[in-house]
């Protein structure tokens, strides 16, 4: 028999920035609604990371990093 329980994992991505947009960089945190873990990144590279940890990016996603 095939499972085909759905699986859900949420995200909240917060953003923060100081000054005008143009010139700076990009910055937040990550939390994974489901635990309550929270990941401060500088890079969004970071954040995907943090994703990668719970979830399954398929090759089309991770190809428009």
């Amino acid at each position: 028999m095939e499972d085909n329980s759905l699986s859900i994992t949420s995200f909240v991505v917060r953003f923060i920035h100081s000054g005008r947009p143009d010139n700076v960089a990009l910055r937040g945190s990550i939390l994974n609604v489901q635990t309550n873990e929270e990941h401060v990144f500088v890079h969004w590279d970071e954040a995907v990371e943090f994703i990668r940890r719970f979830v399954t990016l398929t090759a089309e996603e991770e190809a428009e990093e």
